[in-house]
């Protein structure tokens, strides 16, 4: 992500921290947790996402109000959680809970994680598709999913208008059209978060795939070596979608980062930006009323290869070596399924929950990835499943062409030489 702050915010939450759970208990016999004989219990979570705080500590105080004498203590932690978390890990000070990315940063991980596997009730309160984001080779349940998430290019409804843009584009000659027809009526394009090494590696998997090859077939021809970068049918495509958002977009758009790039959409400064629905929350404190939609990215000639990508993307582990284990499972339960959860994830973030429920989404852009999903124009996730540091890494070889210290060529060749080592 997700999706992600620049800061590290780390809270401990005193008379409202997180811990264990009330209706949804999944500790022995079904009784909830709590800390007995005036002893105090505290809890230790490492939570990578930075949307929907407010709901997420109205949860955590409802979680705590329930479970007298326990205490959580959460860190938030926003644009380097990756790092972060292995930081804690490498120190020996390992969360009693924690969210990861799906896929390859979430099996690094693996040895620490409680096995969900015989916990049938609580497997069975999610869809089976998240919950096989969250398994091992051997089809192990290690982790509980979070939420689903829909990652592509954002537009400005508003400014299509404006600039009497009445189709939306589906391949990238129509995409620079519309570019045109932008700047004819005075508007900045693109407001790509360029800063952001990680958005250019996530906008780059969408020219790694068209409609012949999933997310899970790029990887793994990738990894057999009967696909390369190179031979990638709409690859370098890529660098002429980077040269349009140059073209039509800030004079300087290294210097744009998450935060700057969705102000400027949501406050119609830029019309397209690359994001995903996780942004609903931030993109709505900028501007409640911005007319905002998914825009399936472009990547050829072909307007059937253009969608967006879909995946559950951030999964939640359970230190099996916790020495609160139940109560360590009572949270993770807690915030996934139950009412107040599901108000964090549905209302907070403005997404779809992984786990099954009949919930109104209240955010505009997961309502809106709806017709695409339904549509079958998704593709899936590659940023989770490819080697690790995949989205930084490939992001900077994206950044230095942006500003011209390396050709496509050079890029191409550094995405595979990645890919290889």
């Amino acid at each position: 992500m997700k999706k992600l702050l620049a800061t590290v915010l780390t809270l401990a939450l005193s008379a409202a921290v997180f811990a264990g759970c009330g209706d949804n208990s999944s500790t022995k016999g079904g009784a909830a947790t709590s800390a007995s004989d005036g002893a105090k219990i505290t809890l230790s979570v490492f939570d990578a996402h930075a949307y929907g705080l407010d709901e997420y500590a109205k949860m955590v105080a409802k979680f705590e109000e329930e479970h007298p004498g326990v205490k959580i203590e959460v860190q938030h932690a926003a644009n380097d959680s990756a790092s972060l978390l292995q930081s804690r890990v490498n120190a020996n000070d390992i969360p009693d809970v924690f969210a990861v990315e799906s896929g390859t940063a979430a099996s690094r991980y693996h040895e620490y994680a409680y096995n969900w596997s015989k916990d049938r009730d609580v497997i069975d309160l999610f869809h089976p598709e998240a919950i096989a984001t969250s398994t091992d080779d051997e089809g192990n349940v290690m982790s509980l999913p979070w939420t689903y998430e829909n990652l592509g290019l954002l537009y400005n409804k508003d400014l299509f208008k404006q600039a009497g843009i009445t189709e939306l584009p589906k391949t990238l000659d129509e995409l620079e059209e519309a570019c045109k027809k932008l700047k004819a009526a005075g508007i900045t394009a693109f407001s790509i978060a360029a800063k952001d090494a990680w958005v250019l590696g996530q906008l780059s998997t969408h020219f790694m795939m068209d409609k012949t090859i999933d997310a899970d077939g790029v990887v793994k021809a990738l990894n057999d070596g009967s696909l390369t970068f190179e031979k990638m049918p709409n690859f370098q495509n890529l660098f002429r979608f980077l040269d349009l958002a140059k073209k039509y977009g800030p004079s300087k758009p290294l210097e744009i980062d998450w935060e700057t790039s969705e102000n400027k959409l949501a406050n119609n400064q830029a019309a397209i930006i690359s994001m995903g629905d996780w942004a609903q929350s931030v993109l709505d404190s900028f501007n409640p009323d911005a007319n905002l939609a998914f825009l399936p990215a472009p990547v050829s000639s072909n307007p059937g290869d253009a969608t967006i990508l879909s995946s559950s993307n951030w999964t939640y582990i359970v230190n099996k070596n916790s020495p609160h284990l139940e109560l360590a499972k009572e949270y993770a339960k807690y915030i996934l399924t139950s009412d107040m959860g599901q108000y964090w994830m549905a209302d907070g973030v403005g997404v779809v929950p992984a786990v099954k429920t009949e919930r109104e989404v209240k955010g505009k852009l997961a309502n809106d990835a709806k017709s695409y999903v339904s549509a079958g124009q998704t593709n899936g996730w590659i940023h989770t499943i490819a080697p690790s540091g995949f989205s930084a890494t490939v992001g900077s070889y994206l950044q230095a062409y942006m500003t011209g210290d390396m050709s496509a060529e050079e890029v191409t060749r550094e995405f595979q030489n990645f890919w290889k080592s």
